[in-house]
């Protein structure tokens, strides 16, 4: 077989490994994110104080926890006259991101 195509043959080998590698990993990564209902009782003081601020003239309609490689966040989901809203929260209390709510389906 002609250098070039071992090197060709290779090259795609490689490619493959880390292809595969990469698919999987991902699957990991995905793992390891966690998301559990909580509520308002059990988020810490300054994401308590956020959402209260967030839900004026709403309603809550349920919190997320939501852990992904070692930082948490809180996603309160409002109802906002008559649209549902998602406030994203860091433990800090400050809002990371607010707008329509997220279909999960």
């Amino acid at each position: 077989m002609p250098t070039n195509i071992k090197v060709l043959f290779s090259i795609l080998a490689v490619l493959g490994i880390l292809s595969v590698a990469l698919a999987v990993s991902g699957a990991f990564s995905s793992e390891r994110r966690q998301e559990e209902r909580v509520t308002l009782s059990q988020v810490p003081a300054p994401v308590k104080a956020a959402i209260e601020q967030e839900i004026k003239g709403g309603t809550l309609k349920e919190i997320e926890k939501i852990s992904d490689e070692g930082k948490t966040a809180y996603a309160a989901h409002i109802v906002l006259n008559g649209n549902e809203q998602e406030s994203v929260i860091g433990e800090d209390g400050k809002v990371i991101r607010r707008g329509a709510a997220e279909d999960d389906d």
